[in-house]
């Protein structure tokens, strides 16, 4: 890890919570706490001026987790957001991937897992850092008609960084024909419209996991999203 100090800020509803997460942050050399606020105006209007690295977000009202991120997405887009909530019902879990987070912790996690999720977002931004129970995980609602096959997956990541057919068609040694091919298996397994439309849909499926730093090979989709099951 570089020098560089991360500013957080920490917006739960939970005083002592609150306090108490400031308090373990503040200590940390490479952290700096820039607020702790409660949810509502007061923490959007501070996260639209100090654009922190990190949001930690209350997600303890399962209904405000979708308002209150795409809220902070929208005055501070580069601030990497990790929700902290006591719930892990899979659809609340879909949906905070849907909405692009970070992280997503349950609350019952010790100070040293919450470090590690706060310099594992802001080193490997293209990285989802997660940690809720098995059954969850296990009870998202995957869809077996929307299995991207290897070269699927290869071509969707050179499309999520913006390649054309025929750059994609270059770097992987094939013809532009056989790029727009597997382009079309993959927006009819995936219902999609457009390009842009493919890359969220898969990303929010857990499909597809865009590491800015990657240039090797695709490695297997799972091993972009750092899983701490509980038990």
């Amino acid at each position: 890890m570089d020098n560089k100090v991360i500013t957080v800020l920490v917006v739960d509803d939970q005083t002592l919570l609150r306090e108490t997460l400031c308090d373990v942050l503040a200590a940390q050399p490479d952290i700096k706490v820039v607020g702790g606020l409660t949810n509502g105006e007061a923490a959007v209007r501070m996260a639209a001026e100090l654009r922190p690295d990190v949001i930690l977000l209350d997600g303890a009202e399962p209904y405000g987790v979708v308002s209150g991120v795409e809220a902070m997405h929208r005055v501070s887009p580069r601030s990497q957001c990790i929700v902290l909530t006591s719930f892990h019902h899979p659809a609340l879990v879909q949906q905070a991937l849907q909405l692009r987070v970070s992280g997503f912790l349950t609350k019952n996690l010790r100070r040293a897992e919450v470090l590690a999720a706060i310099r594992s977002v802001t080193s490997h931004p293209g990285q989802i850092f997660m940690s809720v129970p098995k059954e969850s995980m296990a009870a998202l609602p995957y869809s077996s008609t929307a299995r991207l096959s290897a070269r699927e997956l290869q071509i969707m990541e050179n499309v999520a960084r913006g390649l054309s057919n025929s750059q994609i068609a270059a770097r992987l040694t094939i013809t532009e024909a056989t790029v727009k091919r597997h382009l079309s298996n993959v927006f009819e397994k995936l219902g999609a419209v457009s390009r842009i439309d493919a890359v969220n849909k898969a990303k929010s499926m857990l499909i597809l996991g865009i590491s800015r730093s990657n240039t090797g090979p695709y490695p297997r989709p799972e091993a972009r999203l750092q899983v701490q099951a509980g038990t």
